[in-house]
């Protein structure tokens, strides 16, 4: 596996590019590997949830899931791509081998741009090992 400085790929990747108020990507357990200032504060419980929405489905898409206390519906979830919609916009994510990656999208920033850059790092993670 070729080691990865997480945190910069955060920054450089996501936050630079002005689709994402906030982006974080964490652990299949939920553990935080590296985010936003904004996301450092997440309660281990939100992490976790939204680790957990691949596990099931159909009860992700039913009850959605937080982002800070912000409610999202869960809109799309396959096995690698999320897509949640909120009062606040938007959320993007992709679980690849042992990462997930999401991005709060800008309120008012299309989808398609955010989703291109959150696939594409995860597939690097995919490349990469991760």
């Amino acid at each position: 596996m070729a080691e990865v400085d997480f945190q910069s790929l955060v920054e450089s990747n996501l936050m630079s590019s002005g689709e994402f108020t906030n982006a974080i990507i964490i652990g299949h357990d939920g553990e935080r590997w590296a985010s936003s200032d904004d996301l450092t504060s997440m309660p281990t419980t939100e992490r976790k949830g939204l680790a957990s929405l691949w596990n099931n489905k159909a009860l992700s898409r039913r009850n959605g899931f937080s982002v800070l206390g912000k409610k999202y519906t869960c809109k799309t979830i396959d096995d690698d791509n999320l897509v949640g919609a909120g009062s606040e916009g938007l959320v993007v994510g992709y679980k690849s081998e042992e990462a997930i990656t999401l991005g709060v999208v800008t309120k008012g920033q299309p989808q398609g741009l955010a989703t291109i850059q959150i696939v594409g790092l995860g597939e690097y993670f995919k490349q990469n090992g991760y």
